[in-house]
């Protein structure tokens, strides 16, 4: 098997793998937004896998680059340049990488806004309920007690 054919093989694996992670990711978003804890935590599991599952075929890819000679660290683009033949479907691979890592990474950046919102929101309310539940620290205790209104606290 030459190094085209064996690389061709890992890196059509891992855009398997990746195009699950971001299928994953856009799944996620929807659990988000509808709040289901359970879900998520189970989705991110599933997200763990995959990218455990993506490390060994880099893993694997770094070990066919190593045994043909090529430095561990090379780019797609560097090993394109060094083989003689095949060239067109590595480089469709790297596109397609290119592509779908980008937009996992965009997804991702989507579902990082979304749980920061929610927390702030989760903050605000329990801000909220604190406040309600403590009494004001300042001014006269005869004058405020029973009164247990959102709005009429003093600073």
């Amino acid at each position: 098997m030459t190094l085209n054919e064996e690389l061709t093989i890992v890196l059509k694996e891992e855009l398997r793998i990746l195009q699950k992670l971001k299928e994953t990711t856009y799944d996620k978003t929807d659990i988000i937004v509808a709040n289901e804890i359970e879900k998520l935590e189970e989705i991110t599991r599933l997200e763990e896998d995959l990218i455990n599952k993506i490390a060994l075929k880099e893993k694997e890819r770094e070990e066919i680059l190593y045994n043909w000679g090529i430095g561990e660290n090379a780019s797609i683009s560097e090993i394109i340049e060094k083989i003689p033949e095949g060239k067109v479907e590595l480089s469709n691979l790297k596109m397609e990488l290119t592509e779908l890592i980008a937009n996992i990474q965009s997804r991702n950046l989507v579902n990082k806004e979304l749980i920061e919102d929610n927390l702030q929101w989760l903050d605000f309310n329990m801000n909220l309920i604190y406040n309600v539940q403590t009494p004001p620290t300042y001014g006269d205790k005869k004058k405020t007690t029973g009164n247990n209104s959102l709005f009429d606290r003093k600073v």
